[in-house]
């Protein structure tokens, strides 16, 4: 997506997870677990021993998150179709389970104010680029996204954030607002490029930081 630099005056980044749209790994695993006739206490083994949140979040960081399923589904064959089911082309899309409440309405009511909409997350290339396909309505609205495994650097390590206020067309930081819901990577944005970072709650979040209200 090329960057419209006519926008670039006022910028809202967004991250994707938890922001645009609700992930959460273990209740779509507890689902499929209960749909086979496993217990809880062997969904909470498969999360903690087997595909942690550690393994999950390096499958974040790969040009496809094979990288790191295919060698775990390898060495336990048991729990192969359950790490399976994070690739791409092996239903991942189940893993969101909706679109945050009024976002996309904000996406819209931003897009009509003039700034410029930006992206900036830590999602796999292969899996991002499902979810663009799935989801056009959203990702048509970006002016550019940054996604973690397609440059091989995720946050809050400094560099994604260089990358990503040149992908941006350089906006003026103080006039960058970057939503993530993780605090940590809002404050190195904030170190790093000077953006304003803002730890989202909800979408109220957005309205308020903007004076959308």
């Amino acid at each position: 997506m090329e960057v419209n630099k006519d926008n670039a005056v006022k910028a809202a980044v967004f991250d994707f997870g938890r922001v645009l749209f609700e992930v959460d790994a273990e209740i779509t695993y507890r689902e499929m677990f209960q749909a086979d006739g496993k217990s809880e206490a062997e969904l909470q083994y498969f999360l903690n021993e087997i595909f942690s949140h550690d393994d999950r979040s390096d499958a974040n960081n790969r040009a496809s998150s094979k990288e790191v399923t295919a060698p775990l589904a390898e060495k336990h064959p048991e729990w192969a179709k359950y790490i399976e089911a994070f690739d791409a082309d092996k239903g991942f899309l189940k893993f969101i389970l909706a679109k945050m409440e009024g976002m996309e309405e904000t996406l819209h009511r931003l897009k009509k104010e003039g700034y410029g909409i930006y992206g900036l997350t830590n999602w796999s290339s292969d899996t991002f680029d499902a979810l663009d396909k799935a989801y056009p309505e959203i990702t048509g609205l970006f002016n550019a996204i940054v996604v973690s495994g397609k440059e091989g650097v995720r946050k809050p390590d400094p560099e994604i954030y260089r990358i990503a206020q040149k992908a941006f067309g350089n906006p003026k930081p103080e006039n960058v607002y970057f939503f993530d819901d993780k605090p940590r990577n809002t404050e190195a944005a904030a170190k790093t490029v000077g953006w304003n970072g803002i730890p989202f709650k909800d979408v109220n979040t957005v309205r308020k930081a903007l004076a959308l209200q």
